[in-house]
């Protein structure tokens, strides 16, 4: 347990975001799929159009990994070279569990266009939809995974900031859905398996001999 100490000190992004994953685990019980994503997809404007076909990248991977180096080189003189370990591994077991999880556990997953057909979806301009590999979104993995690692290195004494982060990594995964790039099951999943692949990298880099080690 002593190795998770610090994680502690994220206490208000974890239960903030757990209180996200379960809301959209509540909403998946009492309704189904089609009528949830067609609910959200019909809560569509112009403004959001906008918004959410520029936030969604923030669970890109380039994003994330370019996002989380700038944060290893601002905080380097407080926890030098363990900042970027805990970035890279985090990032790193994010994609591959992901991936893996798209293509081998649940390759015959279909997205929402596919699903429903494009007659009968709103699509935002100018935005690339895909058809297959829908679960677990891999934009929603990354970016929880991505927040957890922010909310520790930069917002550990800071609630109002780590609320701030849960509620940015909640909002990526609420563009996959009104993209209609993946239902709120693929979203759930990926909240959950993005902050279970933080924990994994914070526990491996808590077992490197760094003097000054982020995770500790």
């Amino acid at each position: 347990m002593n190795r998770f100490k610090e994680v502690l000190k994220i206490r208000v992004f974890l239960l903030t975001s757990l209180l996200f994953i379960i809301i959209g685990g509540v909403v998946l019980f009492t309704s189904d799929k089609d009528s949830i994503h067609l609910a959200v997809n019909d809560l569509h404007s112009p403004v959001f159009d906008i918004f959410f076909t520029y936030w969604t990248h923030v669970g890109d991977g380039i994003f994330t990994a370019l996002t989380a180096i700038a944060i290893a080189l601002y905080v380097f003189k407080k926890y030098r070279y363990s900042t970027f370990a805990l970035g890279a591994i985090a990032l790193l077991l994010c994609g591959a569990f992901s991936q893996f999880m798209k293509r081998v556990v649940f390759p015959n997953a279909e997205r929402p266009l596919k699903y429903f057909g494009e007659n009968v979806l709103y699509l935002v301009p100018d935005v690339d939809v895909h058809l297959s590999n829908s679960f677990p979104s891999g934009h929603t993995t990354a970016a929880f995974t991505f927040f957890t690692f922010a909310s520790m290195a930069l917002f550990r004494n800071n609630k109002g900031m780590q609320v701030l982060m849960a509620v940015f990594a909640a909002l990526v995964g609420y563009s996959r859905m009104y993209l209609s790039q993946h239902f709120l099951e693929d979203v759930v999943t990926g909240a959950i398996l993005g902050i279970i692949t933080y924990l994994i990298a914070h526990w491996i880099v808590t077992c490197f001999p760094f003097k000054q080690n982020i995770t500790a």
